[in-house]
């Protein structure tokens, strides 16, 4: 397919896409808690979700020497819910030891983080949670492969987790 692309890691910051495939745009529309296009993109470019794909950006894929494989996404779901539920350290931790991380852990953090960040501003319920809580960490697994594919841009102000003293 044409010539090699260029190194991630020479990548500071992806570029940014203007508009969402409107296909991939309803798709995630039908997985999320959201009315319209536009109450989701405002949640796409919040701190609830920026802080989290800054973060995994900068620890996943600005180190990766080649593009990441795509973990399993019943298997990544099902770990990130059962992270939550189990209120596991290694993904819930502020800032969490990454070392020896795998790319489904780094996949399942972002997840679990999402989640957990909106949870406190009550986009998903408790009720929620305990019904759906595979289909929650699924559509989030959506987002996170949307951000990948379009190389959503990263604000490079942000560089790491949401600032909670807004």
């Amino acid at each position: 397919m044409g010539s090699p692309s260029p190194s991630r890691t020479t990548v500071s910051n992806p570029p940014s896409l203007p508009m969402l495939n409107a296909q991939h745009e309803r798709l995630i529309l039908e997985l999320l808690p959201f009315k319209d296009a536009a109450k989701f993109k405002e949640w796409l470019n919040g701190e609830l979700v920026q802080g989290s794909w800054a973060e995994f950006w900068r620890d996943l894929v600005t180190k990766a020497r080649a593009s990441c494989p795509e973990p399993d996404k019943s298997r990544t779901a099902e770990a990130a819910k059962n992270a939550i539920n189990g209120r596991s350290v290694k993904f819930l931790v502020y800032h969490p030891d990454k070392t020896n991380w795998t790319v489904e852990d780094h996949h399942v953090r972002f997840i679990v983080t999402v989640i957990q960040d909106n949870m406190l501003k009550s986009m998903w319920s408790d009720s929620d949670w305990k019904k759906r809580a595979v289909e929650v960490c699924k559509a989030v697994f959506e987002v996170l492969c949307y951000l990948k594919a379009s190389r959503y841009a990263v604000d490079a102000e942000a560089g790491g987790p949401p600032s909670y003293s807004r």
